[in-house]
């Protein structure tokens, strides 16, 4: 993993809870981009299916991401 730097200014230093909105930053970002990594696997062979089709999949895909977001408790 890389290092980032971040400037604060010094009326922020110390401020545990902005390290902490940060992280929880950095962390969606991962979940985001590995989240579009899998839709682009999945929808890989898509070119040749129909728009109806492409709809069904997309329902399902949400479907089963909604499912999972509520096993996590997060909806």
């Amino acid at each position: 993993m890389g290092d980032l730097s971040v400037k604060i200014p010094k009326s922020l230093e110390g401020d545990k809870e902005l390290e902490k909105k940060i992280g929880e930053l950095i962390a969606l970002e991962t979940k985001r981009r590995e989240l579009l990594k899998l839709a682009d696997e999945t929808m890989k062979g898509a070119k040749h299916l129909s728009d109806k089709k492409l709809v069904v999949l997309g329902r399902k895909f949400k479907k089963n991401r909604f499912e999972e977001l509520k096993k996590q408790g997060l909806v």
